[in-house]
């Protein structure tokens, strides 16, 4: 190579000379030279490797890059956010297994138990859920919450005597633990013991005023004044917690007012009714379908003037909210029957049939 396409290589003179000297040089000499120091590449060479008149080094050996190799175990607080993380993820037999080792790590860490019964519960493994509350329980004894869960699982299982005893344990464990007031109080309700329920419910209001726990108390009161005073209380009392953006708070009490206005409706009081109904729209923090479903069967059923219209604007709004829910459509088609409208009840009958488009065919 001639020192002119060297130079318009961009080198310079002295470097283009170095550079054919060391092509004329002995093989040997070129060992002789000190080690460059990398610099800025040309043209993928290395600038200064030409200027001392080394050889164009052969590039080193690309090497897959590995995570570093783990120097201590995980801690109990990684271990846990881990399994966490895959429960997330629904791997659960790897959360699961992941949780396990952690209760052999910290066996005093109710939340470790509490997860893996729900773990086993989502599978429908009920027996292995109960065992795991009862090991929980064996290695954290004054453990209300533990008690309670075995007392929920009981009561799901329909073994009420059962979840009762539970119930009473965990009352006993921890006298201010509102939420075992709320399940023991909705289990009695629904086995028809009123004044019982109402007692527990009462109970875990004087602990922690909730809107569910105003809304289990006030559904089962027989007495409409008594379930009126109810509501107002729990309204007005989710209401002054309320504040803006805090859309956590907003759907708590949307099912308060909502049951509220089916109250109303169910005693006659229809104004009354309409105008909570369209108190829980407004609450909503996002358009809700079944707020939106309650409000068009309150209208199909009122029979006064206009109401089948506002049924129909109301049942539209439900079906923009959950297009793919069956139950709305088929519920809507009734409402067109029933009023001579053939064509729209068979086009949303047939729609209630279709289901979702990514879950068919």
């Amino acid at each position: 190579m001639t020192r002119a396409p060297l130079l318009l290589l961009g080198l310079s003179t002295s470097c283009a000379a170095a550079y054919l000297a060391s092509v004329a040089a002995p093989r040997a000499s070129l060992n002789r030279l000190p080690e460059a120091r990398p610099s800025v590449s040309i043209f993928g060479r290395d600038a200064t490797c030409l200027a001392v008149g080394a050889a164009f080094p052969s590039p080193p050996p690309l090497r897959t890059a590995q995570p570093p190799a783990a120097t201590t175990s995980p801690t109990a607080p990684e271990l846990y956010e881990r399994a966490v993380l895959l429960q997330q993820m629904r791997r659960r037999d790897e959360s699961l297994r992941t949780f396990e080792r952690l209760a052999e790590l910290t066996p005093g860490d109710g939340r470790v138990w509490m997860r893996m019964m729900t773990l086993h519960k989502l599978e429908r493994r009920w027996g292995r859920a109960e065992a795991t509350l009862r090991r929980g329980i064996e290695a954290l004894p004054q453990n209300a919450l533990l008690r309670q869960a075995l007392g929920d699982l009981c009561r799901e299982r329909q073994r009420w005597d059962e979840a009762r005893a539970h119930f009473a344990q965990a009352a006993r464990l921890d006298p201010q633990l509102r939420s075992v007031y709320d399940s023991w109080g909705r289990m009695e309700a629904s086995l028809g013991r009123h004044t019982f329920a109402a007692e527990l419910l009462q109970r875990g209001l004087e602990l922690e005023p909730t809107a569910r726990t105003y809304h289990a108390l006030g559904v089962r009161e027989g007495n409409i004044s008594e379930a009126r005073e109810l509501f107002v209380r729990g309204v007005s009392h989710q209401l002054r917690r309320l504040r803006p953006g805090d859309n956590a708070a907003a759907e708590a009490v949307v099912p308060l007012v909502h049951a509220w206005a089916v109250c109303e409706w169910k005693h006659g009081a229809a104004a009354d009714a309409r105008a909570l109904f369209r108190r829980a729209e407004l609450l909503a923090p996002s358009p809700c379908a079944w707020v939106f479903l309650w409000r068009a069967r309150f209208e199909a059923s009122c029979g006064e003037a206009g109401s089948h219209h506002l049924a129909r604007h109301y049942y539209a709004r439900a079906v923009n909210a959950a297009p793919f829910d069956p139950m709305i459509w088929r519920l809507w088609a009734e409402l067109e029957a029933a009023h001579g409208d053939a064509p729209r009840a068979a086009l949303y009958s047939k729609r209630s049939q279709e289901g979702h488009p990514q879950l068919s065919g």
